[in-house]
C-alpha cells in the first residue's frame, strides 16, 4: 500500500512479536510516498522478481507524482500467507538498496519495531494506491 505524504514522522516504540528485530531509529521525512510493505510466502520464490515489480511501480508512482523520498514502513498485514519474518527482512532491504540504486531517498523503518506514525496525507486520486503482485 502506498500513501503519498506531505510529511511523515515516525518514533519507535518498542518491539513486536517477530523473529526479526532490528535496532529502531526515529523517521523524519518530508513529501514522500510511504509504502506499506509486506511480502508472501510465494514471494520467497523469487524474491529478485518480487524486488524488481515493485520497484518499477514504485517508480512509476513516483514519477507521476514527482517525488524522490520513499518511506519503506515493513507491515505485516492479518491476512493472507506472510513470508517468514527473516524473509520479510531480506526484501524489505533489497527493495531499500533497488531504490536507493535508481537515486531515491529511502528512508527505512526498522523491521519488527512499533513506531507511533504522525503524517499528513494528500488526498488527490493518487494518494492512496494498493498493489499486489
Amino acid at each position: 500500500m502506498c500513501w503519498h505524504v506531505d510529511y511523515v514522522k515516525a518514533e519507535p516504540k518498542g518491539a513486536g512479536r517477530s523473529g526479526v528485530i532490528e535496532q529502531g531509529s526515529p523517521i523524519d521525512a518530508g513529501e514522500s510516498l510511504l509504502i506499506f510493505a509486506n511480502f508472501e510466502k510465494k514471494d520467497e520464490l523469487s524474491k529478485q522478481n518480487t524486488v524488481d515489480a515493485v520497484t518499477f511501480e514504485i517508480q512509476k508512482i513516483a514519477a507521476q507524482l514527482k517525488v524522490g523520498t520513499i518511506v519503506l514502513n515493513p507491515f505485516a498485514h492479518l491476512f493472507g500467507d506472510n513470508a517468514s519474518p527473516q524473509e520479510s527482512a531480506i526484501m524489505l532491504s533489497m527493495l531499500e538498496k533497488s531504490l536507493l540504486d535508481r537515486n531515491f531517498t529511502v528512508k527505512k523503518m526498522s523491521f519488527g519495531i512499533f513506531y507511533e506514525l504522525e503524517l499528513k496525507a494528500k488526498g488527490h486520486p493518487l494518494s492512496r494506491i494498493s498493489r499486489s503482485f
